[in-house]
């Protein structure tokens, strides 16, 4: 099983990010792709949260992902169909200290075989950083 995470402090709070981040057609500001709501969340859940299935589109690739929870505390995703990786799960996790949100963001998939591991870690780790980072990015000017 492969394992990426990252950290970060934001200068806004937990629910502007849960906001942020469930904005499903403007994630392409945080990551370098594009996401299209296929199926809203169930009923009685947030915008955007639990049930929520996107497709996400990077280069000529498309998958997609469906949110399995979506809270004050975070957002949990997977990855159907285990393409263009098997077993993808995703977790975000928000903890507040102070004004801030410290956000810890990781995923768990297995490489296929046509991946190598170093390659998706790599991949991967990339991805999650420059989201984070973007993301302190805009809070950081307000």
């Amino acid at each position: 099983m492969l394992v990426v995470e990252y950290q970060k402090q934001i200068a806004c709070s937990a629910d502007t990010l849960l906001n942020a981040l469930l904005d499903h057609s403007n994630l392409d500001r945080f990551f370098n792709a594009k996401f299209k709501v296929l199926k809203p969340a169930d009923k009685d859940e947030i915008t955007g949260g639990k049930g929520c299935i996107r497709q996400v589109s990077i280069l000529y690739v498309n998958f997609e992902e469906q949110i399995t929870k979506a809270d004050q505390t975070g957002i949990c995703y997977q990855v159907l169909n285990d393409f263009p990786v098997r077993q993808h799960r995703g977790k975000i996790h928000f903890h507040k200290i102070g004004e801030h949100t410290q956000v810890s963001y990781r995923i768990q998939c297995q490489s296929p075989w046509y991946i190598p591991k170093f390659a998706l870690k790599a991949i991967l780790q990339k991805d999650i950083e420059q989201c984070l980072n973007r993301l302190g990015d805009i809070y950081a000017s307000r």
